[in-house]
């Protein structure tokens, strides 16, 4: 039986996602929600080729979007929101902070969109879309303060590390949006994801072989390279992904963990990997106040995968 395809369909080209799906079924409740609520909160994203994809010319004005022009208020964004649990309760005990939740799970969104027209909240919208190409080119240079990364999918099997979000080549992306002296925070309970977000932050936040000519400072600072080197080692189980020991940098160094960021409260996540018996481990780097410099991207990149760090040429990113 023949197949047939959508128009232009050999013009899309596969890309490497971090999430496998965005769909799922709606509640009524769910469904409802979306379409009461979805108008005022949902930040309608033009496509590229496919769902949650970012057209290239799209640009994502902060102000516009929470209503406060030519008002330059503070900025969280978090990145794979889920259920909303961290960024509605961050954005209820801090009114004066605006609040963005990338997402692209339908069934997550119509929580959060439900959940902050329950609470009357009005420092949060919720865009649908990969937030590789939101970062890459749809929000301002410079124009968030925080970036949140809590419990990304940690695509266990090996083969699937190209998958995960946190690499070099968002690294650049997160650059690029953060403001001088803006946060980049992260989370995970899976230990072999951990020392990959470690590697990464530890190598942007160095100047690789051969880029001294090209830039005076790295775009970030990561204060707690090597800090308590200690954490997990007494639950370490050998050979395990989720829970092993850690096989220290590239660089040569164990540990890298910064404190429990206290804004963080409790999620079903993070409460899964407890009570699986996995360490969870945060992360924190500083962006700095050299200005982020597209020209630039290519031969970072190319110095850091030189030395062996994870960077995924992603689509966007």
């Amino acid at each position: 039986m023949p197949q047939n395809h959508p128009a232009r369909s050999h013009a899309i080209h596969s890309r490497v996602r971090s999430f496998s799906r965005a769909g799922g079924r709606l509640t009524d409740g769910q469904a409802r929600a979306l379409a009461e609520h979805g108008g005022r909160y949902i930040v309608s994203v033009p496509r590229a080729d496919a769902i949650r994809t970012v057209a290239g010319s799209f640009r994502l004005d902060p102000e516009a979007v929470f209503g406060h022009p030519g008002q330059l208020r503070p900025l969280v964004v978090e990145v794979g929101s889920g259920g909303g649990e961290a960024i509605l309760a961050h954005a209820a005990a801090n009114p004066g902070v605006d609040h963005l939740a990338v997402e692209v799970w339908e069934t997550a969104i119509a929580k959060i969109v439900r959940e902050t027209a329950k609470r009357g909240l009005h420092n949060v919208r919720v865009v649908p879309a990969d937030a590789a190409q939101l970062f890459a080119t749809a929000l301002p240079v410079a124009s968030v303060s925080e970036v949140w990364v809590f419990f990304p999918d940690p695509w266990r099997k090996p083969r699937h590390r190209k998958r995960r979000l946190v690499s070099a080549g968002f690294a650049d992306s997160v650059a690029r949006v953060l403001r001088p002296g803006g946060a980049w925070r992260l989370a995970t309970d899976w230990a072999d994801y951990a020392w990959q977000m470690r590697d990464v932050l530890e190598a942007v936040s160095a100047l690789p072989v051969g880029m001294e000519p090209d830039m005076t400072e790295p775009y970030f600072r990561y204060d707690d390279a090597g800090a308590r080197p200690e954490l997990g080692a007494d639950s370490a189980v050998e050979g395990s992904l989720g829970n092993g020991p850690d096989p220290g940098s590239p660089a040569g160094a164990r540990g890298g963990w910064s404190e429990r960021f206290t804004g963080r409260v409790m999620t079903r996540f993070e409460d899964k990997g407890v009570q699986a018996g996995r360490v969870i481990r945060d992360l924190c780097a500083v962006r700095t106040d050299m200005p982020w410099r597209p020209e630039l991207r290519e031969p970072l990149l190319q110095a850091l995968q030189r030395e062996g760090v994870e960077w995924n040429a992603r689509d966007g990113a």
